[in-house]
């Protein structure tokens, strides 16, 4: 399934992002979800379908305000079809992505629930993009406020995709903000492994540009750790390293701080704990074949891209 209509010069940056890859994580955490009860998944299809827009619709506006030039290896909507048709394609997906809940709600009549929920998670979601970008105008937020943004930006849509999925199939509200809050935790161990491989990753595997966020001066969680534990001479020396890295293209001189600081270690330490705390959040749902749910999420977090 791929959005069309006219005029084409709409749908064509929609298809675009829709087709140039990425992990698929977030379509098929909320068909696991509804395998949980069911074999046949295909009538929650167009629900994992949703959130794939949703997704995408995030992408292709937070690349316009990070100015980003490379989304997955390809060169990003905005650069490709002009700023205004990424703004108002991505618009248009976001409210596919409502249509398409509402059509797999629509037989079993949870598509006001999940409607709500998707809902909920994109004012979250904004929340946290709101937060990223007032982070910018600071030397650096503290680590607890990194955490809370990752958690709104990135990790709510994870859990809401399990909600989603298990009230599709008629889960009850307790069971599915337990499967909720275990993909949020997931999300925020995911989010400080995008961190690292970021500034640490191979670019050919990743599809992204190595160190993209120094080279923006973005902070992410190993700018922040880094920052947090320098006293006050030594954090206006890592800002001035920092933004001449930004400004140079050099990303080594940040890179070798980070190594000598150990900051990999402590990011790694740091995503293990909110990966083993997600997965405590359903060890007691032994009704469901939760040991398909923490494989798949120790194969995300062993992930080189």
């Amino acid at each position: 399934h791929q959005p069309s209509g006219l005029p084409d010069s709409l749908y064509e940056p929609m298809r675009y992002i829709n087709s140039i890859g990425g992990k698929r994580i977030r379509p098929v955490l909320v068909l696991m979800a509804f395998n949980q009860w069911y074999d046949d998944i295909s009538p929650a299809l167009p629900a994992a379908l949703a959130i794939e827009y949703f997704h995408n619709f995030s992408l292709v506006h937070d690349d316009i305000m990070d100015e980003a030039v490379i989304r997955r290896g390809h060169e990003s909507v905005h650069l490709r079809y002009g700023r205004n048709a990424a703004i108002l394609s991505g618009d248009a997906l976001l409210i596919q992505c409502f249509e398409l809940l509402l059509e797999a709600g629509r037989k079993n009549n949870t598509g006001s629930a999940i409607c709500s929920a998707m809902a909920h998670s994109a004012v979250t979601i904004c929340e946290g993009q709101q937060m990223d970008m007032d982070f910018e105008k600071l030397d650096s937020p503290s680590e607890a406020d990194y955490l809370e943004m990752i958690r709104k930006k990135t990790a709510s849509l994870l859990g809401t995709c399990l909600r989603i999925g298990s009230l599709l199939a008629g889960a009850s509200a307790e069971v599915s903000d337990m499967l909720y809050d275990f993909g949020e935790n997931l999300g925020i161990s995911f989010q400080i492994k995008d961190d690292i491989l970021d500034a640490l990753g191979d670019a050919e595997v990743t599809g992204k540009q190595k160190g993209g966020d120094i080279l923006r001066g973005k902070k992410n969680f190993l700018y922040v750790h880094t920052f947090n534990q320098l006293n006050e001479s030594e954090q206006k020396e890592f800002i001035e390293v920092y933004t001449l890295a930004s400004q140079s293209g050099n990303i080594l001189p940040v890179i070798n701080k980070y190594q000598l600081l150990k900051v990999e270690e402590y990011a790694m330490h740091t995503q293990q704990y909110y990966l083993t705390k997600g997965m405590d959040t359903i060890e007691n749902l032994t009704f469901l074949n939760i040991s398909v749910l923490k494989e798949f999420a120790r194969a995300l977090m062993s992930r080189d891209h």
